[in-house]
């Protein structure tokens, strides 16, 4: 009991005197200024006195061409990685197709029977055929009756039409093979072009839709030149020129830069899609696509990066104004 007035007297001046020493130093702390963030870049230079500049998108010379299977359906099988080089026509996966194997064994084990039944008629049809020509061939026609004469045309009809109906009947059968072979070779898709796996998203197993897909099931492209398709916005469309040199830049390091080839302008003008999260960027824009190239491995560039773009134009030349006086004697 002696010792609580004690605390009292001394403790709680103690603590007190603490409490406020170290809420000095925590403040004084906090009124340091902070030190500046290190500059990685600087922002691109334009290389023209006069240009026009927008934001590239890389993609394959050709397109970045999206793969998507005809027959939905389980992956049996996938043929490839992401970055393998393809030729056309190469399996890139296959969807399960046990039913249609068994259905097209089915459909040729009918080929064999088919063929038997056209011998089988071709036999009969020889012999009442000539039967029939011993018949017309006898001087004295009393030796047959005409009942006999009629059965022996009528036979040879009859198979002639049995003959034509087995050979239809093996169309058919091959038509059905053939149509069960197809069935087997829709499920195996394979790479439309020359070119690289640009993306691959089917594992063994799981299922390949054959609607449309917000992911593509595989992409692949001929990345041996890359291009770079530019929004040029309505505004600069007018000032643009075909051939006019372009240069392009890396994002992230302007110091990177590679000189572009015109290759075509998309002439529809479309709504804006590629926003770049400048705060100056409009939405509500529209923009002329002009595509340019350039050669892969000239800059460390990849499918679907953005890049700074600088194209060549002529000056905009500011609008004449028409003067008071002239409108009033107009």
């Amino acid at each position: 009991m002696k010792m609580f007035p004690f605390f009292l007297r001394v403790g709680l001046p103690v603590l007190a005197a603490g409490g406020v020493a170290a809420a000095l130093v925590v403040a004084s702390k906090g009124n340091q200024p902070s030190s500046a963030a290190e500059v990685t870049g600087h922002p691109p230079a334009a290389p023209y006195s006069s240009y026009i500049a927008g934001a590239g998108l890389v993609e394959a010379l050709g397109r970045n061409i999206e793969i998507s299977t005809p027959v939905g359906g389980i992956v049996d099988k996938v043929f490839v990685r992401v970055g393998d080089r393809v030729s056309a026509g190469a399996p890139l996966f296959r969807i399960e197709g046990r039913d249609k194997a068994a259905e097209l064994k089915t459909r040729e084990a009918a080929i064999p029977l088919n063929e038997a039944k056209i011998r089988e008629a071709e036999a009969a049809l020889a012999d009442y055929r000539v039967q029939l020509k011993t018949a017309e061939s006898l001087v004295d026609k009393r030796a047959l009756s005409a009942e006999e004469f009629s059965k022996r045309r009528a036979n040879v009809a009859i198979y002639e039409s049995k003959l034509a109906e087995a050979k239809a009947d093996l169309a058919s059968a091959q038509a059905e093979v053939e149509q069960s072979r197809t069935d087997l070779e829709r499920r195996v898709v394979r790479s439309p072009i020359d070119g690289e796996v640009l993306q691959l998203n089917v594992l063994p197993g799981a299922y390949a839709s054959a609607s449309v897909n917000d992911t593509a099931l595989a992409m692949v492209g001929n990345v041996d030149r890359l291009a770079v398709r530019i929004d040029v916005d309505e505004n600069d469309a007018w000032r643009f020129e075909r051939g006019r040199p372009a240069r392009a830049s890396i994002r992230g390091n302007s110091d990177l830069t590679v000189d572009l080839t015109f290759e075509y302008v998309e002439p529809y003008v479309r709504p804006k899609k590629s926003l770049t999260g400048s705060s100056t960027e409009r939405t509500d824009t529209r923009v002329l696509q002009v595509v340019y190239s350039f050669p892969n491995g000239k800059i460390p560039a990849y499918v679907g990066q953005q890049m700074d773009v600088f194209i060549s134009a002529p000056a905009a030349t500011p609008a004449k104004k028409t003067s008071s006086k002239s409108t009033a004697s107009e």
